[in-house]
């Protein structure tokens, strides 16, 4: 979340016109995550987050409304689609695809003590198996091929140790057969994507990531964040109380506990490369925010070395 999109007050009155919308008091750019334009959207009454799209096409964007919306109807805390007076919930302003959903109340928590990861786990394991019968399908946009190709455009930009060490992990997970359970999955669920309440999980937020792909890829994404010390290496405590919340509600199989560990390194790969791109290939926007690659370099060679 960044902004890349300006908007002024006069252009978002006007384009409000097409919702059902109290009066609008505020709003204020989000200057967290990297991917979208986002908005706080304030009225007298209640606050909600608009989104521009900077990456996807109008007709990317509906399964991420179906999404959100199935969670929303089967009592899963996470963001509402807002509709329109025509009953559609997908727009376009400046040139971009526009969304508004509700914002849920709570804060992110930037260093989780144990009951917080057992909370998230939990969480994240019930994720799952609501999202169970969610029929849509959606490819990963940053599985191994993305991050091959994106690795082609960095390696004569990296110092000769990272690029042998992205080119031997790049090597290693095209190795890989994982034969495992798929459905959809969250993608990102990284601390600033988590809110709290009372020490309570108050929803998932920034579904934007969200595909089709394998369970404990979404698991790996977030122990790899939210378990993790500052050399990269796990907090043990922390990682058991996660992952132990998690099986209570649902159990690895015997290829999940067996590939875990490569699962743990291609979800650190995925976002050394994802950050390497945004900081080498930075977009100009307003309010930006690069988070450093080196953060997921340690944790993938801490991964590496078991």
């Amino acid at each position: 979340m960044s902004v890349y999109t300006s908007v002024n007050i006069k252009e978002l009155k006007i384009w409000l016109q097409d919702y059902a919308f109290d009066d609008l008091t505020d709003y204020q750019g989000i200057k967290s995550g990297i991917t979208n334009t986002n908005y706080f959207l304030m009225t007298a009454h209640d606050r909600f987050v608009l989104t521009l799209f900077e990456k996807n096409t109008i007709e990317d964007l509906p399964y991420f409304v179906d999404l959100m919306s199935h969670l929303a109807t089967h009592s899963f805390l996470c963001p509402k689609p807002i509709l329109k007076k025509n009953g559609t919930a997908l727009s376009i302003l400046k040139n971009k695809p526009a969304l508004i959903v509700t914002c849920l109340k709570g804060k992110e928590v930037t260093n989780p003590e144990v009951n917080h990861c057992k909370a998230v786990g939990k969480s994240l394991a019930e994720l799952h198996v609501k999202l169970a019968n969610f029929v849509a399908q959606h490819q990963n946009t940053r599985d191994l091929s993305w991050i091959k190709k994106t690795a082609e455009t960095l390696f004569n930009e990296l110092p000769q140790d990272e690029s042998k060490l992205l080119r031997e992990e790049i090597l290693y997970q095209e190795k890989q057969n994982y034969k495992l359970p798929k459905s959809t999955i969250h993608g990102d669920l990284f601390k600033d994507n988590v809110l709290f309440l009372n020490d309570e999980v108050s929803g998932f937020i920034d579904f934007y990531y969200a595909c089709t792909d394998y369970l404990i890829l979404d698991v790996a994404i977030a122990v790899n964040d939210w378990c993790v010390n500052s050399d990269g290496s796990f907090d043990e405590s922390r990682l058991n109380a996660f992952l132990d919340a998690y099986k209570k509600i649902r159990s690895f199989n015997d290829n999940e506990d067996r590939a875990w560990n490569d699962v743990l390194r291609l979800a650190s790969l995925r976002f050394w490369v994802s950050r390497l791109n945004d900081f080498y290939h930075a977009e100009e926007g307003e309010l930006t925010f690069i988070k450093d690659p080196n953060h997921f370099k340690k944790i993938l060679k801490k991964r590496i070395s078991g």
